[in-house]
């Protein structure tokens, strides 16, 4: 099918030819030092530096996430966002046992949006092709869920469509829809009293966590056969002898469809209160987290399966393909493309994508970077997340990606159509956006580089990650909106205002054009 590609077409897949060593330089560095979500730092600092060197227009920390970007480049046309994730797992390191790993692959995620923002950035140079092209760099998949907060904020409105990467163990467009998420904490309060002599004084906040988890678990043969309901409990009191006042649940409840997922939510909810009120305790419950299911439109996965099959199966060497028999259940890499089924499929696993394809037509495209059957979020999948063929597999994802991409920059009234079927298809449904959704200061590490002992703030520029090379500009620390110290070079100054315990700074990297970027928090 190779011969529907037209001459910028052709000369993408040419270009991804030549930039898989740079998607290996960046895939290899990443897996190379893994780090978890909202602590990407180093790997925010390598893709930043690379953009801004590459001529993308970068705006960094965006969203109050500090390893959050965007890397624009072209003008006019549609809008194509190209998602970017780099967060690992914990404990997933085949280098360093107990250290952190990249066990779902996501350093892959971002070599494969690099090369497919440079193939498209020197397509749009060579042609008269009009289109921008708008890398979003999003921290924390695995763990915030950062897209949510994008799409919250308004950051991907006026995006006409979206594109993400995943690695697999097959070659397909995905057309599986993943899980609605919504997470909450349940903390009940009790009374205290000697569990030997006096129990009956008490009232145990633990006996209320635990028929609140027999409710549930009578309450799952009440509900459609995609829910999930899922619970740890992280608080179970201080001692055995004496009635716990405390004690804390965490519930997640998954669902195929948002309003599904929001009716058994309130059901659980209606479980808490009965067991407060059945113990004589109080329940706070109080919001955490929710990821949105995945939106698919079916005329989107068509065009992508076209590109896909018009660019076919990695061409994976003889090496590759042994190698990869270690792995997964020994049959070894797929080099076929799974034709785009009928109908959907429905998984349990979520992701922030579901967020942005809420509001625009998105697309994923899988390829064989792993060996069949290879369970994600395992050892096994982050060795093989650094081997030849993860990368041979990612050369084809990137060309079929970017061919796609052309098309609908070639043919901008396809992407009307597009956007068409997806307003169709939500029906009455809105995403419930919320301007102020923003992430909390104190999930995220003290930003290395900044020291505050008492009223003194002290910054050492050459230890501030994010902070771009050869910044010459300002750096300030800043509480509720306000300046605490400004520092024009490494140094200490007492704070301008009160601090104390509790109080979260921001700190900030204000360059000579002016552009503000966060940098990271301060948590005292």
């Amino acid at each position: 099918m190779a011969e529907i590609l037209d001459r910028n077409q052709q000369r993408a897949l040419e270009l991804a030819n030549r930039y898989r060593a740079v998607m290996e330089q960046v895939g290899r560095a990443l897996w190379a030092k893994p780090e978890v979500g909202l602590e990407e730092y180093h790997s925010a600092a390598l893709l930043l530096s690379l953009f801004r060197r590459e001529g993308f227009r970068v705006t960094a920390g965006i969203g109050g996430f500090p390893t959050g970007f965007v890397a624009e480049f072209g003008q006019g046309g549609p809008v194509a966002a190209i998602l970017c994730e780099y967060d690992a797992l914990p404990n997933l390191s085949t280098a360093t046992p107990g250290a952190n790993g990249h066990g779902c692959g996501h350093n892959l995620f971002a070599a494969a949006a690099v090369g497919t923002a440079l193939v498209l950035r020197d397509v749009l140079r060579e042609g008269q092709l009009p289109g921008t092209i708008r890398v979003y760099g999003t921290p924390g998949e695995e763990n915030y869920a950062s897209k949510a907060y994008y799409v919250n904020q308004g950051l991907m409105d006026d995006v006409d469509f979206s594109v993400g990467f995943h690695a697999h163990d097959e070659n397909k467009v995905n057309y599986t829809v993943s899980a609605g998420t919504l997470t909450k904490n349940y903390t009940f309060h009790g009374k205290p009293a000697h569990a030997g002599n006096y129990p009956w004084l008490g009232n145990s906040a633990l006996d209320a966590v635990e028929l609140m988890n027999v409710a549930c678990n009578y309450l799952r043969e009440h509900v459609p056969t995609d829910v999930r309901i899922q619970y740890i409990i992280t608080k179970g009191g201080d001692a055995p002898n004496i009635v716990p006042e405390i004690a804390q649940s965490q519930y997640v409840v998954r669902a195929a469809r948002r309003a599904t997922m929001d009716r058994v939510s309130e059901r659980v909810d209606d479980c808490a209160h009965a067991a407060a009120l059945a113990t004589g305790c109080t329940v706070d419950i109080d919001y955490v987290d929710r990821t949105y299911n995945t939106v698919l439109l079916r005329e989107y996965a068509e065009l992508a399966q076209k590109y896909l099959e018009a660019v076919g199966a990695p061409a994976f060497t003889r090496e590759e393909l042994e190698n990869a028999r270690q792995y997964g259940d020994g049959s070894g890499l797929h080099q076929e493309i799974t034709p785009l089924p009928w109908a959907e499929g429905y998984q349990g696993g979520a992701t922030d994508e579901g967020d942005v394809s809420w509001i625009m037509p998105h697309v994923s495209i899988y390829v064989a970077n792993v060996a069949r059957n290879t369970p994600g979020h395992t050892l096994q999948m982050t060795a093989q997340g650094n081997c030849s063929a993860a990368y041979t597999a990612m050369e084809t994802q990137v060309k079929a990606v970017s061919a796609m991409i052309l098309d609908l920059f070639a043919h901008p009234q396809t992407v009307e159509l597009l956007k068409a079927a997806h307003k169709k298809k939500m029906g009455e449904d809105r995403y419930p956006k919320n301007p102020a959704y923003w992430p909390d200061p104190k999930a995220f590490l003290n930003c290395q580089g900044v020291e505050i002992s008492g009223q003194e703030i002290a910054v050492d520029f050459s230890r501030l990650i994010l902070l771009p090379q050869d910044f010459s500009g300002r750096v300030t620390v800043e509480k509720e909106g306000k300046v605490a110290a400004s520092f024009e070079q490494s140094g200490s100054a007492q704070s301008q205002m009160a601090l104390g315990q509790g109080d979260s700074l921001s700190v900030f990297a204000t360059g000579e054009d002016g552009k503000q970027q966060l940098i990271g928090y301060w948590n005292l």
